[in-house]
C-alpha cells in the first residue's frame, strides 16, 4: 500500500458523526487534498447524462418541477428492505458509482503529479471496495458510544438509521483491525487536531 511518490495517501474511515469531516478539513488545511465521495456522487445528480439515465431506469416521476432530480423521491424508491427497492439501488449504483470512482482516480493522479502532501480518500465502505489498496495508510475514527449516541441525535438518527445504513459493512472492530490507526475522538476538536499533527509529523 503505498503511492510511489512523495504524497501520502490516507484512506479515512469511522462511523457516522465520528469525526472524518473534521480531520479531513484539518489535512486539507495543512495542504492537502481531500476526495470526498459523497460530495462526488452527489454532484454527478446534476450531471444531464446520469439524469437521462435515471429518466429511463425509474421514470419521470424522480424529476422536480424544474427539470432537476428530486433526490426525496429517489431515496423513497431506493431505501426499503423490499426486493424491489434493493434491484433500484443496485441499478443506481450502477449508474453513480463508476462514474464516481473514475473521478476520483483520476483527482488522486493529478495529487500525486502535483507531489501534493496529503490526500485524505473519504470513501464509504473503502474497505469493502478495496480503495484500501490505494492508500499508504488507513486512519479509522472511534467514539464512546455515548458520546456517539448524542451526536448522532444532534443530527436526527435513532439507532434504526444507523443499523440500516451499516448492515452491508465489516463489523466496525473488524475495520479497526484492519485500519493502520484507531484514532479515538473522546475530547475536544483541538485535541482530535494535535492528534493528527503528531502522527503526520512522524
Amino acid at each position: 500500500m503505498t503511492s510511489g511518490t512523495n504524497t501520502r495517501v490516507i484512506g479515512i474511515i469511522g462511523p457516522p458523526c465520528s469525526g472524518k469531516s473534521t480531520v479531513a478539513e484539518f489535512v486539507q488545511s495543512l495542504g492537502g487534498v481531500w476526495l470526498n465521495a459523497d460530495k462526488i456522487a452527489k454532484e454527478q445528480l446534476g450531471n444531464p447524462d446520469v439524469i437521462g439515465q435515471l429518466v429511463e431506469s425509474f421514470g419521470n416521476g424522480i424529476l422536480a418541477v424544474d427539470g432537476t432530480l428530486s433526490r426525496e423521491r429517489i431515496a423513497d424508491l431506493v431505501f426499503g428492505e423490499d426486493a424491489a427497492s434493493q434491484a433500484r439501488l443496485k441499478k443506481l449504483e450502477s449508474i453513480i458509482h463508476p462514474r464516481t470512482r473514475a473521478i476520483i482516480r483520476e483527482a488522486l493522479c493529478e495529487a500525486k503529479d502535483r507531489d501534493t502532501a496529503y490526500v485524505i480518500l473519504d470513501v464509504p465502505l473503502l474497505l469493502e471496495s478495496g480503495w484500501q489498496d490505494e492508500c499508504d495508510e488507513v486512519w479509522c475514527l472511534q467514539v464512546s458510544p455515548e458520546r456517539h449516541e448524542a451526536l448522532l441525535a444532534a443530527r436526527g438518527w435513532d439507532a434504526a438509521e444507523l443499523q440500516r445504513r451499516e448492515k452491508r459493512q465489516l463489523s466496525w472492530q473488524e475495520k479497526r483491525r484492519r485500519s493502520d490507526w484507531v484514532i479515538a475522538n473522546d475530547g475536544s476538536v483541538e485535541d482530535l487536531q494535535m492528534k493528527v499533527r503528531e502522527r503526520l509529523n512522524r
